[in-house]
C-alpha cells in the first residue's frame, strides 16, 4: 500500500491533478451545456450515483492508469479499486473487496459546498468493516477501526471552486433572468471580480457553445466598465499574478476593474499597453480598460 502512496504522490505532490479530475467529473454530471445546471441539488437521483463513475473514470483519463486485473486500476503493481462518496467515510466496500482477500480501496471524498476533497488509501479487511445491513448487494461501510486505518494521500485539500454555486442569490437570479446567453456571461463577470471562473461556468451560465467568443465579446462590453477579463494565455496569467490576483490556469479566467496606477499607491501595479495599472478601489472613478494582448483560442 506504500507503494501505491508513494506512486501518486509522485504523479500528483500537490493534489492539483486529482483536483482537476474531480472539477471534471461534477461538470461533466451537471452538463451545463445542455442543460444550464451547476448544482448537485439539481441533479436527478441516478445522475447523482453516476459522479462516483465519472470520478473514477477522470482519474484514469488524467493518470493513464492501467486496467487492473480484478479492481479498477493498477498502480505500482497492485490491483486498486475507486470508491467514492460525497460523504466523508461513507465509502460502501463490496464484497469482492473482503471476500477474495483483502484488497486495497483508493477511497476519494468531495463536497461542492464546503469546497474540500481528499484521497486515501485503504486496505479492507473483516475488522475494518461495519456488519452487513439488508442490501442485496451486500456491500458494507468502514467502521471507526476502518476510518483509522485509511493512509491519506492528501486530506482535506481545497477543490477547484464551483463559481456559479457560490455566488449570491440575488446574482444568480441576475444570471438566470439573463435576456440573452452573451448577457449572462457578462454578468458573470462583472460579479465574480477576483474569482477563478472556468470553461464550465461560463458555459452553464450562457449555455453557449462558443464559449471563446462569448468571453472576447463580455470582455469589450465591460472594457467601458472598466473590468479586464484575464485568460490563460500569455501574458494573461502574469498580469493577473501581478495584480495580486489568482494567476488563470487552461480553461480559467479572472476579472477585475483597473484604475491607474500612481506614485504612492500602495497597491501593486502591472503595465499593460504602456500605462501602470492596479485594482480599483470601490471609490475609485471608472475608467476605460486597457486592451489586452489577444491569442487565438479560448482566453484570448
Amino acid at each position: 500500500m506504500w507503494a501505491v502512496h508513494d506512486e501518486l504522490m509522485r504523479l500528483d505532490p500537490t493534489g492539483s491533478r486529482t483536483a482537476f479530475a474531480i472539477r471534471e467529473a461534477f461538470d461533466q454530471a451537471y452538463d451545463g451545456l445542455r442543460t444550464g445546471r451547476w448544482d448537485y441539488s439539481q441533479l436527478m437521483k441516478t445522475e447523482k450515483t453516476h459522479i462516483g463513475t465519472l470520478v473514477e473514470m477522470w482519474l484514469q483519463r488524467e493518470f493513464r492508469f492501467e486496467d487492473g486485473r480484478e479492481l479498477d486500476y493498477r498502480i505500482a503493481g497492485e490491483d486498486v479499486d475507486a470508491k467514492w462518496s460525497r460523504n466523508l467515510y461513507e465509502w460502501e466496500i463490496p464484497p469482492e473487496m473482503y471476500e477474495r482477500g483483502n484488497k486495497i480501496a483508493l477511497v476519494v471524498w468531495a463536497n461542492e459546498y464546503t469546497i474540500r476533497w481528499a484521497l486515501g488509501l485503504l486496505r479492507i479487511s473483516e475488522s475494518g468493516l461495519l456488519p452487513m445491513g439488508k442490501q442485496r448487494d451486500r456491500k458494507r461501510r468502514v467502521n471507526d477501526e476502518g476510518r483509522d486505518s485509511i493512509l491519506w494521500v492528501h486530506r482535506d485539500k481545497v477543490l477547484i471552486k464551483n463559481t456559479l454555486l457560490h455566488l449570491p442569490d440575488d446574482v444568480v437570479e441576475e444570471i438566470r433572468r439573463s435576456s440573452s446567453g452573451q448577457q449572462a456571461i457578462t454578468t458573470l463577470f462583472r460579479h465574480a471580480q477576483g474569482e477563478l471562473v472556468d470553461r464550465a461556468a461560463v458555459v452553464a451560465a450562457g449555455q453557449q457553445i462558443d464559449s471563446a467568443k462569448r468571453v472576447r465579446d463580455a470582455r469589450r462590453t465591460l472594457a467601458h466598465e472598466g473590468i479586464v477579463i484575464f485568460g490563460h494565455y500569455q501574458p494573461h496569467p502574469d498580469y493577473a499574478a501581478a495584480l495580486g490576483l489568482p494567476r488563470p490556469t487552461l480553461g480559467r479566467f479572472v476579472s477585475a476593474r483597473l484604475a491607474p496606477w500612481q506614485e504612492g499607491d500602495p497597491e501593486p501595479f502591472v503595465e499593460i499597453a504602456g500605462i501602470l495599472w492596479r485594482v480599483a478601489r470601490d471609490d475609485d472613478e471608472v475608467v476605460t480598460a486597457p486592451a489586452l494582448p489577444e491569442q487565438g483560442g479560448i482566453g484570448a
